[in-house]
Parts: structure tokens; sequence; C-alpha cells
């Protein structure tokens, strides 16, 4: 359940195979401090792709993440981006790859803003 939304379990699978886990692997596992940093970081982002906010922010989603896993992070994003209408991601990154996706990037230095391109 997200906010008083929940999904169907074939929904969580989707969303969990998408960052690259198997839901089956997690059903009886016990989770107190077994995950690795990388699955936690993937099922956070699973679970936020599913709660279809408005306006999503991704610190550095990359950290942590393993090369395979970070290529399918611009594909997460990018089918973010087009199933939900009138939003908007926000990420935080220093990764080419990620920027090259952007509406619009926004560089930072120092607190204040100082370089805005914007692809439209």
């Amino acid at each position: 359940m997200l906010l008083g939304n929940s999904i169907k379990l074939s929904e969580a699978c989707n969303y969990l195979s998408d960052v690259g886990l198997c839901a089956k692997d997690y059903l009886n596992r016990e989770l107190s401090g077994s995950l690795s940093g990388g699955e936690l970081k993937r099922i956070e982002i699973a679970m936020l792709a599913a709660k279809k906010s408005s306006l999503t922010v991704f610190d550095e989603p990359e950290a942590g993440i393993d090369l395979w896993s970070f290529n399918s992070l611009i594909g997460i994003f990018e089918k973010m981006h087009h199933e939900i209408q009138n939003s908007s991601i926000v990420i935080i990154s220093h990764q080419e790859k990620i920027l090259n996706i952007a509406d619009e990037i926004i560089l930072l230095s120092n607190g204040e803003i100082e370089k805005v391109r914007s692809k439209r």
C-alpha cells in the first residue's frame, strides 16, 4: 500500500522487475538488516515509481548501484516521465548519462544557480 493506494502483487512484481529484482526472492526473507545498499536503493526506486506522484526527487540515485542497474535507471526514469502526466522528476546527479535524459539541467555552485540549460 502506498499512501492509501494499493497495488496488485503482479504490479509490485513488475516494478521490482524494472529495477532488476525478483519479488519472489523477498517473499519469505528476513529483511531486518539483510538487504544490501544496492537492494535498498532498487526497492526505494521501485516504490517511488509505483507511487506515481506529481513530484519525485532522487538524490544521487546511482549511488551504490551496480553498472547493470545504473544503465536500467535511465529507462526507469524515462518510463516514469512518460507514464505520469503533469509530473516532474528532479534528479540530483553528477552522472552524464542521467544528465543526457533531462529536459532541463540546473547547475548549482555554492548554493547558487550558475547555469540553466533547457531542451525546450
